[in-house]
């Protein structure tokens, strides 16, 4: 870090540093530079007043941060507009909602890493909460949400309700964790319908669309266990242990009119159809986390099992003349084992990471009632991998990273086994241009997997015309992803890039011929997996700017040209995705107010389908207040009235085997003008916390 002082008539020291600093006071001198510090795929944001400035838990102090939005309906973020994020605490696991409403005083840093490698390849980021040195504390919460529905077909209920408590203790070498969380949505209305096609039996169909006739019921219980215990066995090793149980069950009902029209014969017949989807599901994941340093050495190990038990019972009545009963016990019995280590060369400008992975996992299906094995099939993977990032200061400001990984694959469907060899590698290079101006290019080769459905040789008939069932000869899509990322004035941000997949996985429809449910011999739809191509052209901007002290406004939007192709099936798409918040806090009121827009119009696609969303776009307002020091907090959140489009998405089917449109109200329009409460009280002490409290009792 360089330091230049000049004298000011207030004794000020100016700061240009090419480090992370932060705003300090030392008695009538202080110290002013950018809190937040990138180098090549890493970030590290200190954690300022400004950014705690009205946050009430860890989710809202991160949507304070550039680069990271939050969305106060449901207490997530985004980076960058993405949801698809993976948020540690030291580098350790946690359950995601406990995390996010923790309240933010016992972190002192957040560590992002974009597009991860190795351990968390996948994600689009890696959201790391550093704990001050030597924390000690106790901290707890009990929290409930529940939403009012002024109109629609739910007027009058109240849906979504959340209850959740948690507590946490730190103190010398140890740290507790226990979280439960309990989310409902009762008798939920939905409402769906459909027009189809089969073109080989001349054959339309329509549900009847009446509210009262096709009216969905949803209910949804979720219950989750979260328990943990972290302990430092010294200054250079810990353990941790992690538990986890989530039970779920789904009730859902449908009944509506389906009009038939028999184009070869001219006859229109009308069909009650009913259907009643019951599934309840236990899953108990336990996990044993070690970590290590040794001199320039530091290395981790972990160790995961999970059961699952999933217990469908579905019946679907179409008239006399189809009945279909589903009634399963399917078992998931999986294992992980991780291990990886990285060492650091010339104070640390050169890193190598590397690793070992080991899954397994096996599933099973029997009939409930008879207990006879319909299906079983698993995998077993061996993953290695390995990183080498350097930061080149002998040639200016430049960080560069290679890596890449080797995957041996062993899958299985009833008795009969493949084995696979997959590799992939990425690479990125970034460029400091001025103090507050950079640039990034990455290249990265992913590699994705079938899951368990979409490999399972079994099948069976949703109705008396369409099967469904996997691909056991399923492989491996890979992905090809070329981005580059320029950062400006420590507040915008540009990025542009192509996603290129030429072997996705994707559902399709196809023509078959064999024995239909009624016991003849006819073409049916088969509704089966297959891999296809995928193209996506994309750009995006992002911009973060805090102004006036208490106002903080953020703008993300993406633009994005999808196609995809299969044989002699193609389609193209769009996405335009517009978000934009303002927040501002009031200091003598203690009250927080939050406005946000979203605009979501998107033509997504497949080479048989496309997925419209008709403009209805979500403006909600959310304010905050907290009573009794800040113990307790009432939000109230109102989702506005206001109707941009008809609210109805639709997915369309286009095959020589069918020729299908599903229509369903979305999400923005079913909660339209709904009135959401959130009450939350917590309690905290301490030594670190009377010390939190006593560094913010100053704040200005």
């Amino acid at each position: 870090m360089s330091l230049t002082t000049r004298a000011q008539e207030k004794d000020t020291l100016k700061v240009q540093s090419d480090s992370v600093a932060r705003n300090v006071s030392l008695k009538e001198v202080s110290v002013v530079a950018s809190s937040i510090r990138t180098e090549g795929d890493r970030t590290t944001a200190f954690i300022t007043k400004e950014m705690r400035r009205g946050a009430r838990n860890t989710a809202q102090m991160l949507g304070n941060i550039r680069g990271l939005t939050w969305n106060a309906v449901d207490n997530s973020v985004e980076y960058n507009g993405k949801p698809n994020i993976i948020v540690l605490v030291d580098s350790l696991e946690k359950g995601y909602s406990y995390v996010m409403n923790l309240h933010h005083l016992r972190f002192e840093k957040v560590e992002i890493i974009d597009q991860p490698k190795g351990k968390y390849e996948g994600y689009d980021a890696l959201i790391n909460l550093v704990t001050k040195k030597n924390y000690e504390g106790y901290e707890g919460y009990l929290r409930t949400s529940t939403r009012l529905m002024p109109a629609g077909p739910n007027a009058g209920k109240f849906l979504w309700f959340v209850n959740s408590g948690a507590f946490t203790y730190t103190r010398n070498k140890w740290n507790f964790v226990a979280n439960v969380t309990r989310m409902s949505d009762n008798k939920n209305v939905l409402q769906e319908w459909y027009e189809r096609t089969y073109p080989m039996q001349e054959l339309t169909e329509r549900v009847l669309h009446n509210d009262e006739t096709n009216e969905k019921l949803l209910d949804n219980v979720d219950y989750q266990v979260n328990l943990s215990v972290d302990y430092q066995l010294n200054k250079n090793h810990s353990l941790s242990w992690a538990y986890v149980y989530d039970y779920n069950r789904d009730e859902n009902q449908l009944n509506y009119l389906l009009e038939q029209r028999h184009m070869n014969i001219g006859t229109i017949d009308t069909l009650d159809v009913h259907s009643i989807n019951n599934t309840s599901n236990h899953n108990h994941s336990t996990a044993l986390f070690y970590r290590g340093r040794s001199g320039a050495w530091s290395y981790e190990a972990d160790i995961n099992y999970v059961y699952n038990r999933n217990t469908p019972d579905n019946t679907f009545q179409r008239g006399s003349t189809f009945t279909l009963l589903n009634h399963y016990n399917d078992h998931m019995y999986y294992t992980r084992f991780r291990s990886g280590a990285r060492r650091s060369w010339y104070d640390n400008r050169l890193q190598l990471q590397f690793g070992y992975h080991n899954t397994w996992k096996d599933y099973e299906r029997k009939d409930f009632d008879s207990q006879q094995q319909l299906n079983n099939n698993g995998f077993l993977r061996n993953n290695g991998w390995f990183n080498l990032w350097g930061r080149l200061d002998s040639i200016g400001h430049n960080t560069a990273s290679v890596g890449g990984r080797i995957e041996q694959v062993h899958v299985w469907s009833n008795g009969i086994g493949d084995n696979q060899l997959v590799w992939s590698i990425s690479a990125m290079y970034w460029h400091k241009l001025t103090e507050k101006n950079w640039i990034r290019f990455n290249y990265d080769y992913g590699i994705g997997h079938p899951n368990q459905n979409q490999t399972s040789a079994y099948g069976y008939f949703t109705d008396s015309l369409t099967w469904s069932g996997g691909n056991p000869f399923l492989r491996h899509s890979v992905s090809h992803q070329w981005k580059v990322w320029f950062d400006a004035w420590w507040c915008f941000n540009a990025q542009a890039g192509v996603t290129y997949a030429p072997n996705t996985i994707t559902a399709i429809s196809e023509l078959r011929h064999g024995s239909l449910p009624s016991g003849v011999d006819g073409d049916y739809v088969a509704s089966t997996y297959v891999n296809s191509r995928y193209l996506s052209p994309w750009v995006s901007v992002s911009f973060t700017k805090r102004f006036a002290k208490d106002f903080v406004y953020k703008a993300d939007a993406l633009a994005a040209m999808p196609s995809a192709k299969y044989g002699d099936f193609s389609q193209h798409g769009h996405e335009l995705r517009f978000k934009t918040s303002l927040q501002y806090y009031n200091r003598k009121y203690h009250l927080t107010a939050f406005m946000a827009y979203e605009m979501n119009h998107n033509k997504m696609v497949t080479p048989q389908t496309y997925s419209i969303n008709d403009k209805d776009d979500l403006l909600y307002i959310s304010i905050d207040k907290t009573f009794f020091h800040d113990r307790l907090t009432l939000s109230f959140l109102a989702l506005s009235p206001l109707k941009w489009g008809d609210g109805i998405s639709r997915t369309t089917v286009v095959s020589p085997a069918i020729q299908s449109t599903n229509y369903f109200n979305s999400w923005e329009s079913n909660n339209r003008g709904a009135l959401q409460f959130t009450l939350v009280y917590r309690f905290m002490g301490g030594k670190s916390v009377r010390e939190y409290k006593r560094e913010m009792s100053d704040e200005r």
